[in-house]
């Protein structure tokens, strides 16, 4: 889907040569600054138009869909180099299905054939069970098979981003944490009021996660302006912040997220 390039990436740059904001280095710890999921590559123009408008808004991470080996041929090694040559962490994410060995494999065949920076674990209803269920268990078997596979590679969890309080999502987060994962929880506000930012950061703590290892992930499809989570990302106590999807956002979106995203790295 080529969808919108060329008014995109007119109108980007005529939104980004306002901006007047020096970039800064990116933070040590990737979650830390600002990122951008992205599906499918051939939904957007050519990586150097990409990587001005995420350098323009203070972008410091992507992390490119593969879920298993047909999705290995939408990515491709120019992409890297383009993103990298302008300060840019490339990473992978996928969504985990029902055998989590076979997901951590492929997730270990995207990064060997790549050379991602990290991975991001995309783990929802196929995790979720009561403590012991075939649903629970799959987080450490995951974790235990991809950590044999790649030990050292930063990595996180995104997933589903509350439960009403006082209640905590059946995942067993322990195990990604001691797996050296931090978490990126869905605050997805654009389709479900209980996941506003600040409500998955307090469930997240809940769930025995430290603030330092949180990062929310916003919602901007079905055409929700990111301008709309501005507000909403302050005062959360936490440390980075990315995107879903970004083969919906357009030049509004990258234009007011910019500013936050500028204060965002700077800070971290």
């Amino acid at each position: 889907m080529l969808r919108r390039v060329g008014v995109i990436a007119a109108l980007a740059a005529a939104l980004f040569a306002t901006t007047g904001i020096a970039r800064a280095n990116a933070p040590a710890d990737v979650f830390d600054g600002v990122g951008m999921f992205v599906d499918n590559p051939q939904d957007f123009p050519d990586p150097e138009t990409v990587a001005r408008w995420l350098t323009a808004a203070h972008f410091t991470w992507v992390a490119f869909h593969v879920d298993d080996v047909g999705t290995l041929d939408w990515t491709s090694t120019h992409w890297l180099e383009v993103l990298r040559a302008d300060g840019i962490a490339v990473g992978a994410w996928g969504a985990e299905g029902l055998d989590p060995i076979a997901s951590a494999a492929v997730a270990d065949l995207a990064i060997r054939t790549y050379g991602f920076d990290f991975y991001i674990a995309d783990a929802e209803g196929p995790y979720e069970g009561r403590h012991a269920s075939t649903g629970w268990d799959r987080s450490p078997t995951f974790v235990r098979a991809f950590r044999a596979l790649q030990p050292t590679i930063p990595a996180a969890l995104v997933t589903l981003g509350a439960a009403k309080a006082p209640y905590i999502l059946p995942i067993d987060f322990g195990a990604w944490r001691n797996g050296g994962f931090e978490l990126l929880p869905e605050a997805y506000y654009n389709q479900f009021p209980g996941y506003r930012p600040d409500l998955t950061v307090a469930h997240a703590q809940r769930a025995g996660w430290s603030l330092a290892d949180v990062h929310p992930v916003i919602g901007v499809y079905h055409d929700y302006p990111a301008a709309n989570y501005v507000p909403l990302l302050q005062n959360l106590g936490t440390r980075g912040f990315s995107v879903f999807l970004g083969d919906d956002m357009t030049p509004a979106d990258y234009s007011a997220l910019a500013p936050i995203a500028a204060a965002t790295v700077a800070a971290g």
